[in-house]
């Protein structure tokens, strides 16, 4: 699916599939990839690169018809370790199981992340000693850069002394959205969209700056559009720093235009960039710490501050 960035709307559709049961689908699939991601006994993972495949089954996934074939999914992401113990077990076959051999004792997950995140709207954010995670998911649900404000607000008030904003597989959204959520951490004209048909627009952050703690964003290959925009502008102005892989490089600008018949074309009619240098289309936002363990490596930098 491709992701751009569109300066007014943002389209969220999948064939066959509603946006309430994707986000459903999007929650547990990200609660049991980061059951691997943060408590497998292998950092390297047996060799295998966990990073990578959440961009490759994540959308799998969320494009799942029924509950079996979203378990599915998941049955085939564990199975890609390759250890013949670490199994995803759907619901029917864990009844199987406790119909043959009784109750198994088990840690409850109640929620995303372990069950210890918090959330405001579609944010999930937590306090880990006195760093404060938050996780964006989109910039296109309504209201989800207040969340994002919020969020920090309450980490701050709980003592954070630092702040991690995990962006990986943000599919971007609307340019406002972006321009807020930057403004959560920054201010000041970041941005300008280059076109053939007008100079180039310069777009600031917006809203005042809420925080001014030390910051690490998390980025890989599934952040698009708006989204790297604005981990590029963080690190452009070195208000934070950037650990994980580079971004999609998809960051076209798109104009929905209106027929007369009712009918509507989108078409790409810019691209977005920093405000000095070159755009982020086809190249991504580069991190400043390339890593395949982004969150504990962001860890530690930021507690060795």
């Amino acid at each position: 699916m491709r992701h751009v960035l569109l300066l007014s709307i943002f389209l969220m559709a999948s064939v066959g599939v509603s946006q309430e049961t994707s986000q459903n689908y999007a929650e547990r699939f990200d609660t049991a990839w980061e059951l691997v991601s943060e408590r497998y006994w292998d950092e390297d993972y047996g060799g295998v690169d966990w990073a990578a495949l959440r961009l490759e089954y994540r959308p799998r996934a969320l494009a799942a018809r029924s509950e079996g074939a979203f378990y599915g999914v998941l049955e085939r992401l564990y199975d890609e370790l390759g250890d013949q113990h670490s199994v995803f077990v759907p619901p029917a076959k864990a009844q199987r199981i406790r119909r043959a051999y009784g109750d198994l004792p088990c840690l409850g997950i109640f929620g995303a992340s372990l069950g210890r995140d918090e959330r405001l709207g579609g944010v999930r954010y937590r306090l880990d000693d006195t760093v404060g995670i938050l996780t964006l998911p989109d910039l296109a649900t309504t209201d989800v850069s207040q969340h994002l404000r919020g969020a920090v607000r309450q980490l701050t008030e709980r003592g954070a002394t630092s702040l991690i904003l995990d962006l990986r597989g943000n599919p971007g959204g609307r340019l406002i959205e972006m321009m807020r959520a930057t403004g959560v951490f920054t201010r000041g004209f970041l941005w300008r969209t280059l076109t053939r048909w007008t100079l180039p627009i310069p777009y600031p952050a917006l809203g005042p700056v809420e925080t001014d703690l030390p910051l690490a964003v998390l980025i890989d290959g599934g952040v698009n559009s708006a989204a790297e925009g604005l981990a590029g502008a963080l690190q452009s102005t070195r208000r934070a720093r950037i650990f994980g892989g580079t971004t999609a490089g998809n960051v076209e600008a798109v104009l929905p235009f209106c027929l007369r018949d009712g009918s509507q074309a989108w078409i790409a009619t810019g691209v977005l960039a920093p405000l000095r240098g070159p755009t982020w289309e086809g190249r991504g936002v580069v991190p400043d710490a390339p890593s395949r363990r982004a969150l504990k490596d962001a860890l530690a930098y930021l507690r060795g501050l």
